[in-house]
């Protein structure tokens, strides 16, 4: 398998009505440049923004993070079950997806963003300190804050929009693991 028919698995998969696993990479992907460009006017941004500067100048490159972001959710189709009452669920997906990424490229970086992609959702503050102190680099650290923060308004209509419930709960999380990652990295780099 190669990349091109990886994407091919991914466009023949429905994550959610009308949208498909690579569908969905490719509009976090254009999310991320639009908060790379400043494009922010329907963001709903957090106050760690304030440090975009320094945030900007310690993310990967972007031929790195197109990949990472098109391709995080590749093993999706793998994984992809139905419930009883027609729910959509993928579970274990990023772990499936680092490896599949992994065995199709041999870059290690971008399975490890991979396997990384839900961390800043679930994890507690304590987990995420021992992944700052002792597995993510600083451009690890960032560039998931900033594709987390992409994706959740990637996905924002799926939720009820910006001023959802919903949202507001996944917005909360980053908010909380941004300002804890900021604050790391401000006290680190004085």
């Amino acid at each position: 398998m190669n990349l091109e028919e990886l994407a091919l698995s991914m466009l023949n998969c429905e994550q959610t009505k009308n949208q498909t696993v690579f569908q969905h990479g490719v509009s976090v992907y254009e999310y991320f440049l639009k908060l790379k460009e400043s494009e922010t006017k329907d963001f709903k941004l957090p106050k760690w923004f304030i440090h975009k500067d320094f945030i900007y100048s310690n993310l990967y490159n972007d031929e790195t993070i197109c990949l990472y972001t098109k391709f995080h959710d590749c093993g999706k189709p793998i994984v992809r079950t139905v419930d009883f009452e027609g729910k959509i669920h993928f579970p274990n997906h990023a772990e499936v997806s680092k490896k599949i990424f992994f065995e199709v490229t041999g870059d290690e970086l971008i399975s490890n963003l991979i396997g990384w992609d839900m961390v800043l959702h679930t994890s507690t503050a304590d987990e995420i300190d021992n992944y700052l102190k002792n597995i993510w680099s600083i451009k690890d650290s960032f560039t998931l804050l900033l594709v987390s923060l992409a994706e959740i308004h990637s996905n924002a209509n799926l939720f009820g929009g910006i001023e959802s419930d919903s949202f507001k709960s996944k917005f909360k999380k980053i908010e909380q693991r941004g300002t804890q990652i900021c604050k790391y990295y401000m006290q680190t780099n004085k």
